[in-house]
């Protein structure tokens, strides 16, 4: 790959996005496309004074082999190691970094719903220390895009547009303002983009609103906020006080609504991959906080089964709010990823809140958080709602209403 997007992407993936120090462990999640940017990131990491650098390889096709051939009671416990992996890596304050950009976007496609859905109930199970340490923010850890050929030709191909020579130079080409690599001074671009989110989230916050409101062409949702919800954007800070970006790129501010507070309907305006297959113009209706009914033009059974995965499958952990006129939208692309995807639309997630938006949540047990309206899940997958024709509302707890997007666009 390029020399130049190498280096800048090493750059803002230790310096910026994970905060990265001497002494520091990094645990790097790649396939097998990504060995070139791999290295130069050990390399980078080496050079920062890493004291241990692991490299977990993923493999599509043999993904596919397992699930496939397996016995069938094979996917319903993980293996003892995978609980052991993930608790090390909290004991000893891992950096965790992910890069996403598929060999094969489609190798799971038909794989039995049932045996993918238990396969992953096994392993949220099994890993439950581990995500609750990322969900809490108590390691640094983030995920980047990587252009693969592959998933290049899907982006193309499903956008219509012409594949040319080099699909992944030209992935690259549409990567590089959405990840602000493009401009003379990456970092500082980031750190700007972060600062704004940031002072977003905070006014959001200090309005002190109860509800916020989405609705545009299918959708009229209500969804109610805790006294305790607190809006958050672009970075977090690790328990040692390091701040780190989750996500790059990104462009929300989001919040953990009472899991208990959601009425309406909503439809969706971009495809979703749900335990492994996409699911293409879902809707949902709540009562109660709960999604009662849902449906979609592709993929209805399986969304049927992902909110049966556990009870707290089928509500909110979270509503993020993105204006639809940023960077990923405009690139007129659907990447059938939700880390881009999410970033480009307003979104809300069924499944696990966060705890970092929830105030006093890392103190509460099991029971005071569900007392609280804090949504606990073995899963958590975010479903776009927005659009240039949908609008957000915003209660106050005096009754008075903000406007915070027209048109799809911030006015708050």
């Amino acid at each position: 790959m390029d020399k130049g997007i190498a280096d800048a992407f090493t750059a803002i993936t230790l310096d910026s996005c994970l905060s990265f120090r001497e002494g520091d462990r990094l645990r790097i999640q790649a396939e097998p496309p990504h060995r070139d940017l791999v290295h130069e990131i050990a390399a980078g990491a080496w050079d920062r004074g890493a004291r241990d650098v692991r490299v977990e390889w993923g493999d599509s096709r043999l993904s596919r082999i397992y699930f496939d051939r397996a016995k069938d009671d094979r996917f319903d416990s993980a293996p003892s190691w995978v609980a052991n992996d993930g608790a090390m890596y909290v004991d000893e304050g891992w950096c965790v970094l992910r890069l996403e950009g598929e060999e094969n976007p489609i190798a799971l496609d038909g794989v039995e719903p049932g045996r993918l859905q238990r396969h992953q109930r096994a392993r949220a199970i099994a890993l439950s220390k581990y995500r609750s340490a990322i969900i809490s923010n108590k390691i640094p850890w983030t995920i980047l895009p990587v252009a693969t050929e592959a998933w290049a030709r899907a982006v193309f191909g499903t956008a219509g547009r012409p594949i040319g020579e080099d699909p992944v130079a030209e992935l690259w080409n549409v990567l590089m303002p959405i990840l602000r690599l493009d401009g003379p001074d990456p970092a500082a671009a980031l750190r700007a983009h972060a600062e704004e989110l940031a002072a977003r989230a905070r006014r959001l916050t200090e309005a002190h609103l109860t509800e916020v409101h989405f609705s545009g062409p299918g959708t009229d949702l209500r969804i109610g906020l805790s006294s305790r919800s607190r809006w958050g954007g672009a970075g977090a800070k690790a328990p040692d006080g390091r701040f780190f970006l989750p996500n790059h790129p990104t462009e929300e501010v989001f919040t953990s609504p009472d899991n208990r507070l959601a009425e309406g309907k909503v439809s969706c305006t971009r495809p979703v991959k749900v335990l492994g297959e996409s699911v293409v113009g879902a809707w949902f209706e709540f009562r109660e906080g709960r999604a009662i009914a849902s449906g979609a033009k592709k993929g209805a059974e399986v969304l049927a089964r992902y909110l049966e995965v556990d009870p707290g499958a089928s509500r909110l952990g979270e509503v993020a709010l993105v204006d639809s006129f940023g960077p990923i939208w405009k690139s007129g692309l659907v990447f059938d990823s939700i880390l881009l995807d999410e970033n480009a639309a307003c979104h809300i997630a069924l499944g696990s809140a966060y705890v970092d938006v929830f105030e006093g949540s890392d103190t509460m047990n099991t029971e005071e958080r569900a007392a609280a309206g804090y949504n606990e899940a073995l899963v958590h997958t975010d479903f776009m709602i927005g659009s240039p024709e949908v609008d957000v509302e915003g209660r106050r707890q005096d009754g008075t209403t903000l406007k915070i997007l027209q048109g799809g666009k911030f006015v708050a």
